[in-house]
């Protein structure tokens, strides 16, 4: 347990868990002060761990029964160097009942063993080589974005150096959706942020010599989707399901014409 709160508020909440029976490996209290910057926070637990693999999930996230031992089975078959399963929703309470969880909650699956790219990784769900992120650490640079794009950042260079993940669909998590989140308003601000976070990591790993044609192509791609999405917007809006995929898109679409605005050039 990392606790990046100054004061170490999770003291007292870590004391009682040392207490519990934990087998072999006990939970063991780290502090680091750098409050908020979630890249900060990874970096300290990851050099803290011990063994070949580290494994990641949310605070508001439960675990299957055999999530670890999933895992495990399939990095002992392949050659891989992380893996990355399913985040399935659950509804806390149904708030916003036509906005429904497989459609607008509900992220790709693939059969286990399927080689992915950086658009499935998050470490919401991940059990990755520990020397690759000792090697290639979490940026403190992305770590204290609104749109969390730490984990992005790093398996997209770890993916640009070489490294292959793949995924486990056996390895499952549950993610609780509170009544906030089921709202359309917050699925527009999470697609604008998401739109942001990826142009920003890409517009961060392109060669400087190169990077003011990416960003002109990527500001006239972005233009081009805002442009098709607005000409969509009659036929989206007969139906309340249509016009919420439409905003999702837009979102996207606006978020990185704003990174890409926003990335100065030389």
């Amino acid at each position: 347990m990392v606790d990046n709160d100054p004061d170490g508020s999770a003291a007292e909440f870590a004391e009682r868990l040392e207490g519990l029976a934990l087998g072999p490996h006990p939970l063991r209290w780290l502090q680091d002060p750098r409050r908020k910057n979630l890249s900060h926070v990874r970096n300290t637990a990851v050099g803290a761990a011990r063994g070949t693999w580290v494994a990641f999930i949310d605070d508001d996230e439960v675990a299957d029964k055999g999530w670890l031992a999933a895992y495990w089975s399939v990095a002992q078959n392949l050659p891989y160097d992380g893996w990355f399963g399913p985040v399935l929703p659950r509804l806390e309470r149904n708030l916003t009942p036509w906005l429904d969880l497989e459609t607008f909650y509900t992220r790709p699956r693939h059969p286990s063993g399927t080689p992915i790219t950086a658009a499935d990784t998050r470490t919401s769900n991940a059990f990755v080589r520990r020397e690759l992120l000792l090697e290639q650490p979490f940026d403190p640079a992305f770590g204290l974005l609104p749109e969390c794009a730490e984990d992005y950042e790093v398996f997209s260079r770890l993916i640009a150096r070489g490294a292959r993940f793949g995924w486990c669909d056996e390895a499952t998590v549950i993610e609780t959706i509170p009544p906030e989140r089921h709202t359309l308003r917050w699925l527009a601000r999470r697609s604008y942020l998401s739109g942001l976070m990826m142009a920003r990591v890409t517009a961060a790993m392109a060669p400087q010599a190169s990077l003011g044609k990416k960003l002109l192509l990527g500001i006239a791609r972005a233009l081009l989707g805002v442009g098709l999405l607005m000409a969509a917007a009659p036929t989206a809006l007969r139906s309340r399901t249509a016009a919420a995929g439409l905003v999702r898109r837009a979102g996207v679409q606006v978020g990185q014409l704003r990174a890409l605005l926003d990335r100065p050039r030389s």
